[in-house]
């Protein structure tokens, strides 16, 4: 898209030339997003050629702000619905608070507040929600979690040139989905629930976005990927301070029973579909962020391996995984990143 037609449509929207009109650096997905400015306040604009996701965006967008939750306001779209104007939540992500102050009483406060937020969209879209207006998938079932795995599997296992037995790895994943199918409590699923995609405005509200792909799936999984997200490395101690604070919000024992019990397996599936991310978007597509994240994305998956019981269950995953940790496949990482 030519930024000067994006600028065009924003300047009709506010009615007269604007102050100011940049485009923002890409990270993960093929969409453009420029800010534009005029005399007193600040916008997002966003171009997207794929239909289909916009659809969803707009339409949980619209959801979200019946039920009034802490989520961006669709301000104008084009006709073609390519193009969309959204408010402005604040020039800083989550995770570059995070990146800047560790883990401050600031950022302490904002994990609370950002697991409160999540609880309040949990509980007011029950109900609410016309799954077959998803993007990808409607439920987290047998389709989505083949898929996590097989990421894994290909841009890790495959692409690293890891050895293992096709049958085996193959039975266990089908072993993982089986349990991650039957696991509850369920409800909406934002699915990539990570601090890069929370605004935080001047007054420390926390603001959702990227939530196009949510479906239906365990409540447990977005508290998993936010608090575990490799990037903010936070201290295992203060995790599990955060997931208790987190049970405490829900009022029903067997509710309460039922996140705890999914917590391993999910963060199982969790680890690797992430890490699996990390070697698409990294060793494949060359993004730095991505790259910069592997190492901790594999040390976390082998300090799950290591400490939970239930990895007996899936004898050559935990092969594999602890084979990420050797020195060929070390030096693997280094030689693809260095020649390409």
């Amino acid at each position: 898209m030519n930024n000067e037609n994006v600028k065009l449509f924003f300047e009709e929207y506010i009615g007269g030339k604007s102050t100011d009109f940049f485009s923002l650096a890409q990270s993960g997905s093929a969409r453009q997003n420029f800010v534009g400015e005029n005399s007193n306040q600040k916008f997002i604009i966003t171009y997207n050629e794929n239909l289909a996701e916009n659809e969803s965006f707009y339409y949980f967008s619209k959801v979200f702000s019946v039920l009034k939750l802490n989520s961006p306001q669709i301000l104008k779209i084009s006709e073609d619905r390519k193009l969309y104007i959204q408010e402005f939540l604040g020039e800083l992500t989550f995770s570059e608070i995070i990146e800047k102050e560790g883990l401050s009483e600031r950022v302490k406060n904002l994990v609370k507040q950002t697991l409160t937020k999540l609880f309040e969209l949990q509980t007011k879209t029950e109900n609410q929600i016309d799954y077959s207006k998803t993007f990808e998938y409607e439920n987290y079932d047998e389709l989505p979690i083949t898929n996590d795995l097989f990421y894994f599997k290909s841009f890790i296992a495959d692409v690293l040139e890891i050895p293992y037995h096709k049958a085996s790895l193959l039975k266990e994943f089908k072993k993982i989905t089986e349990i991650l199918e039957n696991t509850a409590p369920k409800g909406l699923m934002i699915r990539d629930f990570q601090a890069r995609n929370i605004m935080v405005n001047n007054d420390d509200k926390v603001f959702f976005i990227d939530y196009q792909s949510s479906m239906k799936g365990p409540l447990m999984y977005d508290v998993i990927s936010f608090l575990y997200q490799a990037k903010a490395n936070f201290p295992e101690e203060f995790k599990e301070e955060m997931l208790a604070f987190y049970f405490s919000l829900w009022e029903n024992t067997e509710t309460k029973s039922e996140l705890k019990q999914s917590l391993k397996p999910i963060l199982l599936i969790r680890l690797m579909q992430v890490l699996g991310a990390y070697g698409f978007r990294g060793l494949i597509q060359r993004k730095p962020h991505f790259i910069s994240s592997i190492d901790k994305g594999i040390e976390n998956l082998e300090e799950l391996a290591n400490c939970w019981d239930g990895m007996e269950h899936y004898p050559e995953l935990k092969k594999l995984i602890t084979a990420l940790k050797s020195n060929s496949v070390k030096n693997k990482i280094e030689s693809i990143i260095k020649n390409h």
